[in-house]
Parts: C-alpha cells; structure tokens; sequence
C-alpha cells in the first residue's frame, strides 16, 4: 500500500511539473528605443533618408591602406596582453556558463564504502556497501534554473563582443600611436634639414660680416635662429622617444621592431580613407560595446525570472539504489539490496524579506543595466557625430594651411631677393625662414589628425571585426 501512495504521489508531481514545465516569470524582454536623433551625419545631394540602409563596415584590413600599418598591427594582435585579458574573460564567463547549464541536469554519483565496528563484549564486524545516488535535483517547473542559465550565457556573449570592442580600440590606439610616431620622424627630419639650412645661413652672413657687407646684429639675429633650431630638434627628438615607447606599449614588445617591414608613407602623401556617408542611427546597435550593454540588459531582465521564482514552492527529487555485503566478494555475488526515493517539496514560508529584497534588487540592476544601455548608445552617437563634423572641419583646415605655408615660402622667396637687392635687413629674412618652418610643422600635425580622425571614426562605427554571422552573409 505504501509503494502505491509513493508511486500516486511522485506521478503527480511529475505531471504537475509536466504541467507547468517551461512557464517563464521573467517579464518580456523589449529593446529600448535608442534616445539619440534617427540619422547620424548628412546626405548627398539630392539623397532621400528613406534610401539609406544599415550598412556594414569592412575589416580593418580593407580599410587601411598602408601595409606598414597593417603589419604593425598584426603584431599587435599577436601580443598585446589587453586583448590577451579579454580573450581569458571570455574563457571565464564560458565556464561559468557552463556550470550554470549543468545546474539544470540530474547528477548521478556512485560509492563504495567499507565499515569496520566492534567493542569490548563483540568480534570485529565489517561491513561493505556499494551504491547509486540522485542527489536532490530540481525540477524546473517555474524555469528557475533556465533564467539563471540565460543569464550566464547573455554575460558569455556580451564578454564575446567586448573582446571584439578590445580588438577594435586596439586597431584605433596602434593606428594612433603609430600617427603620433610618423609625425615625431618626419619633424624630426624636417628640423634637421631647416637647421641645416640655418647654419647655411649663418655662414653666408658670416662671410658678409669678413666682406663688410653685414653687421654684427644681423650675425646674432643668424646664430639665434640656428640656436632656436637646435633647440626645437632637441625637443622633437624627445618626442619620437616618447611615441615609439607608446607604439611599443600597444604592440605589446619593447624589445625590437621586425626588421622586414613595408616602407612608412610620408604623411602628406596618405589619401582621404573610404568612410560611408549619410547613415541611419541604427548602425550604432551593431557596436560591439553596445551589444555588450544589450546583453547585460537581457541578462538582468532574465534574473527577475529566477527572482520571481523564488517566491514559489520548488520540487526536488533524490534517490539511491545500492548493495550492501559482509565482504567484497560477496557484495557483487548477490548482497543485500538497498533502495530509497525522495520527491521533496520546499515551501518558503518565513524568510525575513530575503524573496523581496531579492527581487526588488534584479530590477534595480535591470533599470540600472538600461540606463547603461542607453548611454553607450549616446556614447556612440556622440562619437561618431563629432568625428564627421571634426572630418570636414580638418580638410577646409589642411586645404587653407596647405596655402598658407606656399604663402610663405613665397615671402620667404622675394625676402631674399628683396635682401640680395638691399632693400630690407636679414631679420626680415630670417623671420620668413622660421614662418615656412613654423608653417611645415603645423601642416604634418593637421594631416596627422586628418588622418587619425578617420580612423577613430572608423573605430567609432564600430567597424574592423564583422561579427560571426556577418562574416557569413
């Protein structure tokens, strides 16, 4: 009769989680509305908004156009520990995920024990026993387990596209370090060649000081400038220093460059890089630390579920099933036979507001996990947006510095002939040298952030590393 009453007992609670198996308590999940403007950037003309798509962007590899760069950054990907940090956090979160998954399986463990017992009045007796266990397993029937494994598995994810934001701020600060170091060179090479020059200078006015066709001020004025430009160059050099000990730091090796690399284009022969136009908003939802802050947001709503949930009965089930002997031998050939099961039900009943509080938390965090959302999203968008008014703003700045310096180079021309023809003294000389100087170096620093703000707004669009299933449309 008792097996019977056990039997009825576990069939309806087996029918009753049957029932109820899968239902979900975690509230709908429903992506926020972006809160930025619709379109990022203007149109050509003519153009109509309703003829814009979501695009995508290219690998980095396709974007950037000079090899040096790009094999500067294969290094990088290579051996910077950032990206080796975010590729562990990826493994971590994995493992958690899994041991979240496995906390919805049954596990089954088996054990062999052997007991010794006597007393001062009885003989020694051992005992052996052999058994299968079904540790407490519970049943899923509210998706307890299921929220909690969704949890573990959107923060699995979301650290996937943070290593894929990792690989993307590498590529922008390799790229950079890089510009800054391109730069430090070709002013460095520049000071070298206009000290050069200067001291061409004060030789030819020193001369003219033998030949009594100058004077001693027109000598110091010669001498201040070469020592102005001794001084520059020291500072430049400082500079390089600082910016190959920066590109080294990114590539992750302060020991050594490789020696076979592609040669470095000069700066100002680099070519205004491909970057779509006129795009919608919604790009921005395919940035990868964006879809990070989704995934943290989806995860928090799924920890409401496991919230609610436990405010609910939970039905669990245990069992075991073994052999008992007084020695191994006869252990296996046909021992005692024991057997037990257990279904379970835990009410909770009084828990001092622990269920509550509990759940009151895994909202705040998803009000909280919005509101990050929300802001990554204005982070983008804020970053895009001054990268394309920073775009045209730098190319009317190139192209009126561009002018200015063949301006001076022209005053500098008629300069010295005015001086040659001994209109005017060699002050008026020396100051247009250093304004073409002044003028050269200004112009390498704008191409350098003309540049280098195509690649941040790159960076920016989330472009470099396609996701998986981007790679296979």
């Amino acid at each position: 009769m008792n097996h019977v009453r056990n039997f009825v007992f576990g069939l309806g609670l087996f029918l009753a989680s049957f029932l109820a198996w899968g239902c979900s308590l975690a509230p709908e999940y429903r992506r926020p509305a972006a809160p930025v403007p619709e379109v990022l950037g203007a149109l050509n003309e003519g153009a109509e908004w309703s003829d814009v798509e979501v695009v995508g962007l290219v690998k980095w590899e396709d974007f950037l156009p000079e090899e040096r760069l790009r094999a500067l950054i294969k290094l990088a990907l290579e051996k910077n520990r950032d990206l080796k940090l975010a590729g562990l956090k990826i493994l971590e979160a994995r493992a958690e995920f899994g041991l979240s998954r496995s906390e919805r399986w049954p596990k089954l463990e088996g054990e062999l024990s052997q007991e010794t017992s006597g007393g001062s009045k009885r003989e020694t007796e051992e005992s052996y026993e052999a058994s299968l266990m079904l540790p407490v397993f519970e049943i899923d029937y509210l998706n307890r387990l299921g929220h909690l494994e969704r949890g573990a598995l959107e923060r699995y994810l979301g650290t996937i596209e943070a290593g894929r934001y990792a690989k993307i701020t590498l590529v922008s600060s390799v790229a950079g370090a890089y510009l800054e170091n391109r730069l430090a060179e070709e002013r460095v090479k520049l000071m070298e060649s206009n000290l050069n020059n200067f001291r061409v200078s004060r030789a030819f006015v020193e001369e003219r000081i033998r030949s009594g066709q100058a004077d001693l001020l027109e000598l110091e004025q010669a001498r201040g400038l070469v020592a102005y430009a001794e001084a520059q160059l020291e500072g430049r050099k400082a500079e390089l220093i600082r910016s190959q000990n920066e590109l080294a730091f990114w590539l992750g090796d302060f020991e050594s460059l490789p020696l076979e690399l592609p040669r470095a284009w000069p700066l100002l022969k680099w070519p205004r890089l491909n970057l779509p136009e006129g795009l919608r908003s919604e790009v921005l939802l395919n940035r990868p630390d964006v879809m990070e802050a989704e995934r943290a947001l989806i995860a928090a709503n799924a920890n409401i579920g496991a919230a609610r949930a436990a405010f609910f009965p939970s039905i669990g089930l245990t069992g075991s099933l073994g052999l008992m002997g007084l020695d191994l031998a006869s252990l296996f050939r046909g021992g005692g036979d024991l057997w037990s099961f257990g279904p379970r039900i835990t009410i909770p009943i009084f828990t001092a507001g622990r269920n509550r509080a509990n759940l009151d938390l895994a909202e705040i965090r998803k009000d909280m996990a919005i509101v990050d959302y929300e802001m990554a999203i204005q982070k983008a968008f804020r970053e895009v947006a001054e990268g394309l008014s920073l775009r045209e703003r730098l190319a009317q700045r190139l192209k009126a510095q561009s002018n200015y310096l063949g301006i001076q180079r022209r005053v500098l021309e008629l300069a010295s002939n005015r001086y040659q023809n001994g209109v005017i003294s060699y002050l008026e000389v020396l100051e247009a040298q250093r304004s073409v100087l002044e003028a050269e170096l200004d112009l390498l620093e704008i191409k350098k952030d003309w540049i280098f703000n195509d690649l941040a707004l790159f960076a920016a669009l989330g472009g470099g590393f396609p996701r998986e299933e981007e790679k296979n449309d």
